[in-house]
């Protein structure tokens, strides 16, 4: 499928090989890319290796084991569906039934197909294939709390195990635009699952959905569930609260119905899947919502009712139409322009990057990615992208196994020429207005060498980027401009440029490894991380834990760190040293250990040096946990045959892996010499 390069859905992360420290894929539908238009009903499902992207597997389309294809705009869920400590990937079929792909032994195939047609077969083909409420994906939970979880097609439970239907949709139920990603959590004291809609609440008992007469809201929508305060008259101060997003507006609801915040207009309209996190760092909750021209984030402690022990550090953080900001209204913290004239309904993700406690937001529009700082909106990091937009959003995982958090974000070419992707309006001389330039603490960090006023500064493009040419600058999405008025310190800085349009997936790290580490998944739309476990596995019902009870989450479509201090670093040293002669050279050998306190993942450049010059070079092989060593060789082909020479290991030459203690690193090889062969 050499021309399925467009994604319109989100990726999902996982670990196929989790029991045996393998690399994490990426797990996404592509779909084929058409000038001024775009197909939903011709999609392939490819697994990519998270290290590098390389194609794993190909699943539908006439490959492992399933001839249809699969819905390109409606994104896969990934868990343990039959208990072997491996994810399957569950994903909507072009004819309107629900496929289950499993790996065993290191080959796909397909675990089942869903007994019914549990949605609309899509029709058409190439720019008419469209697939009506195709745009949502599956929830996976144990609802019986037997081990086996269930597949939640929008209302539809499927056997996790077979694909049976288990129940159709409940009574009462309405969807809301192209189809709703299921949200489910245990909504009230009792020990069932319930699921909503937003409009209604059902509770999962005795293999039925039956109707909570609590709740009932104002209209379907989208949904996230976390604890702003204690809300609802008679009802648990522990009691969750439910943000939905529907027909242009915000509202924060209590489980009694009773409204908490808002109505508040999505600015500039539209507005997608809610995300939950605390942005300020004030130890409560905010709602994170993008639009058709904004993204924006609410906080009740912006209202005149404020919650106990909450901040509103609003300020001129709303922007204007044309991107000025001035002063917030009431309810809102902050208000980014944004462009996102095709959906306007895409989903945004959250993420602590520096473990400080205030949360970024990761939200791609039809031209950019970008982090957001929580508390202000500021930009922090942008790189080109191109969609037509359905309800994709960027996601934060680890996805190379190295211990630190990456950026997956999705791209299309749809909508377009196929080459320039969707006209960006947002430009200023050809670089993201939002964005003032890339963020430095020393010159060190820049490739110009100068850093001021946190930004490095340039004089020509070459200077944004190590490549240091103006070409593979600019392809790199950096171009130097001057930067937005206002902007402190002096000279242009490298901003972030759009040269063309972008298709497939793009993973981005921290260049400066600062970034701090997350869990290895992101297992479907609906993601809170409490639903499920890092290997794939999904909680029972009676030990899945509220996430809201828990006080270093409350969140919701946001990742955290894979153990619970993120802050914790390794420490890489390099110890005694040995060599032997052969015929082929000096055989030079090391310990490379990990001193730290946090694990660090494998391909760590080691270098051995002799008079200040590079001798030969190795990696390590393998993730070093604390503690833990090995050993790294390499041969050194022109060793002195006369006088010895004392080599210098360096681990971590290349200094591209953060550490607690950058300065013992280093180890020494005493008296190289090897005599030339007889």
């Amino acid at each position: 499928f050499p021309n399925h390069v467009d994604v319109q859905a989100t990726p999902m992360v996982v670990n196929f090989n989790a029991t045996s420290g393998g690399t994490p894929s990426i797990v996404v539908p592509f779909t084929y890319t058409i000038p001024s238009g775009y197909a939903e009903g011709e999609g392939v499902i490819r697994v990519l290796r998270g290290s590098d992207c390389s194609l794993e597997a190909n699943l539908g389309g006439g490959q492992s084991g399933y001839a249809g294809y699969i819905v390109s705009s409606a994104p896969v869920a990934v868990a343990d569906l039959d208990g072997d400590k491996v994810a399957e990937v569950v994903a909507r079929g072009a004819d309107g039934r629900w496929v289950a792909f499993t790996r065993k032994s290191g080959a796909w195939g397909v675990l089942w197909t869903s007994t019914d047609a549990i949605s609309a077969a899509c029709s058409g083909s190439g720019s008419g294939s469209r697939c009506g409420a195709g745009w949502s994906g599956p929830s996976i939970h144990d609802l019986d709390d037997d081990a086996t979880p269930e597949v939640i097609v929008e209302g539809v439970v499927l056997n996790g195990a077979t694909g049976a239907t288990l129940s159709s949709l409940p009574a009462g139920y309405t969807s809301y635009g192209q189809g709703l990603n299921p949200v489910l959590a245990n909504l009230d004291t009792d020990p069932n699952i319930e699921l909503t809609n937003g409009a209604l609440v059902w509770e999962w008992n005795a293999g039925a959905w039956v109707q909570e007469t609590y709740y009932a809201g104002p209209a379907a929508g989208f949904v996230a569930v976390a604890d702003f305060g204690p809300y609802g008259a008679s009802l648990p101060a522990t009691n969750p609260e439910l943000a939905l997003v529907s027909n242009g507006t915000l509202r924060v609801l209590a489980m009694d119905g009773s409204v908490v915040l808002g109505p508040v207009g999505v600015p500039g309209g539209g507005g997608g899947a809610p995300t939950i996190s605390d942005y300020d760092g004030d130890g409560l909750p905010e709602v994170g919502v993008a639009g058709e021209a904004f993204l924006t984030v609410y906080d009740i402690d912006c209202t005149p009712s404020p919650r106990t022990g909450g901040t509103c550090s609003a300020g001129n953080a709303c922007d204007d139409s044309a991107g000025t900001p001035g002063p917030c209204p009431a309810g809102i913290l902050w208000s980014r322009r944004t462009q996102d004239n095709s959906s306007n309904v895409t989903g945004s993700s959250v993420f602590d990057f520096e473990a400080d406690g205030v949360a970024e937001v990761v939200y791609a529009d039809e031209c950019f990615v970008r982090v957001y700082e929580g508390t202000s909106g500021e930009v922090r990091f942008s790189q080109y992208r191109s969609s037509c937009t359905w309800y994709e959003n960027p996601v934060v995982a680890d996805t190379d196994g190295d211990f630190r958090a990456d950026l997956v974000a999705p791209s299309n070419l749809a909508c377009s020429d196929g080459v320039n992707g969707i006209a960006c309006g947002m430009l200023d001389g050809g670089v993201d207005a939002q964005f003032a330039g890339l963020r430095c603490q020393g010159n060190a960090d820049c490739a110009s060498g100068v850093c001021d006023s946190g930004l490095c500064r340039c004089t020509a493009t070459a200077e944004c980027c190590s490549a240091a040419t103006d070409a593979d600058c600019l392809e790199e999405g950096y171009a130097c401009a001057a930067p937005p008025a206002g902007t402190a310190g002096t000279g242009n800085t490298c901003r972030a440029a759009h040269p063309h349009g972008v298709s497939g997936i793009r993973v981005y790290q921290d260049a400066h490894d600062s970034w701090v580490r997350s869990r290895t998944i992101w297992s479907q739309h609906a993601y809170a991380v409490t639903h499920i476990e890092e290997d794939g596995t999904v909680p029972p019902r009676s030990t899945w834990q509220d996430n809201w009870l828990n006080p270093d989450l409350n969140n919701f479509r946001q990742n955290v760190p894979g153990v619970a201090n993120g802050l914790a670093t390794p420490d890489l040293t390099a110890g005694a040293s040995t060599f032997n002669c052969s015929s082929a050279g000096a055989e030079l050998k090391a310990p490379i250990c990990n001193r730290g306190a946090e694990p660090i993942g494998a391909g760590i450049s080691v270098g051995f040096y002799a008079d200040g010059n590079l001798a030969c070079a190795g990696m390590t092989s393998k993730a070093l946990n604390p503690g833990e060593c090995e050993t790294v060789a390499c041969t050194w082909a022109e060793a002195p045959t006369g006088s010895e020479v004392d080599v210098t290991v360096i681990a971590d030459d290349k200094s591209d892996r953060n550490e607690c203690r950058e300065a013992n690193n280093q180890g020494t090889i005493p008296g190289v010499r090897c005599e030339p062969p007889a």
